[in-house]
């Protein structure tokens, strides 16, 4: 697995830049903000995602870890690929993308190309319970990670039987403890107690 890439830049193209990195030149699509911070003859850091089809291989590039985390959670909705993902990233700066999310904003995802309202409406539904609240006013969060979202599910399984709004919180009172999901799932079950 390629976790990230860096070198110098040798081509940045609409959606995509080229990055060598010692005699190997490798392709990532980025989205609009990334392109923006890189510069061609410049040294790069990008964090990837790969995506291996029958018919091809793929790099995804971004500026930041959280980045592509949004990225892999915006996957993970239903009627969104790659490039669409890409896209809203490239339409709302992540910040902006959460608080639209934990808003419901429907209006402004429709306004973003590509997207239409059975689209808007799944990524909201899909991604509502995936916002770990931060300590600021309601409706502020942000997306959890792959770590946060295998522990979400499992505080919020039968089994443990937390309300998504308990693992939310709870999650969100960790998230700076960047602990791996299995000790993120018991240091949420002190802070929870057992389940009513």
């Amino acid at each position: 697995m390629i976790d990230s890439i860096s070198g110098d830049v040798v081509r940045i193209a609409s959606d995509y830049l080229v990055v060598d990195t010692g005699g190997v030149a490798y392709r990532a699509y980025c989205a609009t903000g990334t392109l923006r911070a890189c510069r061609e003859g410049h040294e790069a850091l990008i964090y990837i995602h790969l995506i291996v089809r029958d018919d091809s291989i793929q790099l995804y590039g971004f500026s930041s870890p959280a980045e592509r985390d949004l990225f892999l959670q915006l996957l993970s909705v239903g009627q969104v690929g790659p490039r669409l993902a890409l896209g809203i990233l490239s339409a709302l700066p992540a910040d902006e993308f959460i608080e639209t999310v934990a808003a419901r904003n429907l209006e402004r995802l429709v306004s973003i190309k590509g997207i239409g309202r059975k689209t808007a409406e799944r990524i909201l539904v899909d991604l509502r319970d995936k916002i770990a609240q931060t300590d600021g006013a309601a409706g502020s969060g942000v997306l959890f990670t792959q770590t946060e979202e295998t522990a979400f599910q499992a505080l919020t399984s039968r089994t443990l039987g937390f309300s998504p709004r308990e693992a939310r919180q709870a999650l969100g009172k960790l998230r700076s403890e960047k602990l791996p999901a299995e000790q993120l799932v018991r240091r949420a079950l002190e802070l929870l107690g057992p389940a009513r």
